[in-house]
């Protein structure tokens, strides 16, 4: 017996149902960013893809910025989780840039929705507003979780040349930068076929800055 009764199922159950919810209106409005962008979706399309109601919607997420944030944050965690993994048994040094540059590129060869939403956050950082506040901070606690795991890439540790900071948003800008211009101006087959020659373009361009 693990000391749970009959009425602790019923909650179970609901916690289910509404992390259910929860995660399909998350992956409804990725779908949605992708195909209409952030600025022309609105939270009727998102619900009535969902098939749920628009107050269903409003006991999760309290506006559609803050849904933004919520996936920016899982968007995020994502990436770095992917690029903790690949650099998990690499020494320090130069070899790290490169796997960690591979890293992203698979990553949002294979999230390409990703690639987008991060590229179009970007834009609504310009504003000083109290949403993209959050997403700002959102966005600079990953590039500060990212220039340490580049730290020991750097020459020096980074107390000669770029700091880990510096770096890290460097090695953001230039691949996500480069892969959304092939992702909106080029074809998705030569997308992932000239997966080595993009991530040898950028490791060079980044080796360039240490």
């Amino acid at each position: 017996m693990d000391g749970s009764t009959t009425a602790d199922l019923p909650l179970t159950r609901v916690a289910r149902r509404k992390e259910k919810t929860r995660r399909v209106l998350l992956e409804v409005a990725l779908g949605l960013f992708y195909e209409k962008g952030i600025y022309w979706t609105k939270i009727e399309d998102i619900t009535e893809r969902a098939d749920v109601g628009k107050g269903t919607f409003y006991q999760y997420f309290g506006t559609k910025e803050d849904l933004l944030a919520e996936l920016l944050k899982r968007g995020l965690a994502q990436l770095l989780m992917r690029t903790k993994e690949a650099i998990r048994v690499v020494r320090p040094g130069p070899e790290l840039i490169k796997k960690i540059v591979e890293a992203r590129l698979d990553f949002f060869v294979e999230n390409p929705e990703y690639l987008l939403l991060f590229h179009q956050i970007r834009g609504l950082l310009q504003l000083r507003t109290d949403s993209s506040k959050e997403l700002r901070e959102i966005y600079i606690a990953h590039l500060d979780r990212l220039g340490e795991l580049v730290r020991p890439a750097l020459k020096g540790g980074a107390k000669k040349g770029p700091s880990a900071r510096d770096f890290s948003v460097a090695l953001a800008a230039f691949t996500s930068g480069l892969l959304t211009y092939h992702l909106l101006f080029g074809k998705a087959d030569n997308f992932k076929h000239r997966r080595t020659a993009i991530a040898d373009q950028l490791e060079q361009s980044l080796r360039a800055l240490n």
